[in-house]
């Protein structure tokens, strides 16, 4: 009996946490790729991330996100768009 609740504690203390749904993953991926946006400089240093960023928009199809996660998606695209148009102004 003492060896099962062993088993059973250790199994606890193992137990991994569950991973993120695919909306939050997606989500997290957004706010890093618009940080670093947001910290370029110039276009050489905006051009990869904006290939990452076209990316990771066509993982968004098919995946179902909450009201929350729709609101910070929208947020962090507009932050990742304005930073880019910063490193090219308008003349």
């Amino acid at each position: 009996m003492n060896r099962v609740l062993v088993l059973l504690v250790l199994a606890a203390a193992c137990k991994q946490a569950e991973p993120p749904a695919p909306g939050s993953e997606i989500l997290a991926k957004t706010r890093a790729l618009s940080a670093q946006m947001c910290a370029c400089k110039d276009k050489a240093c905006a051009t990869p991330l904006r290939a990452s960023w076209d990316e990771l928009t066509r993982e968004i199809s098919g995946v179902t996100f909450t009201a929350d996660q729709v609101e910070g998606l929208a947020t962090e695209d507009q932050r990742f768009m304005k930073c880019m148009a910063a490193l090219d102004p308008v003349p």
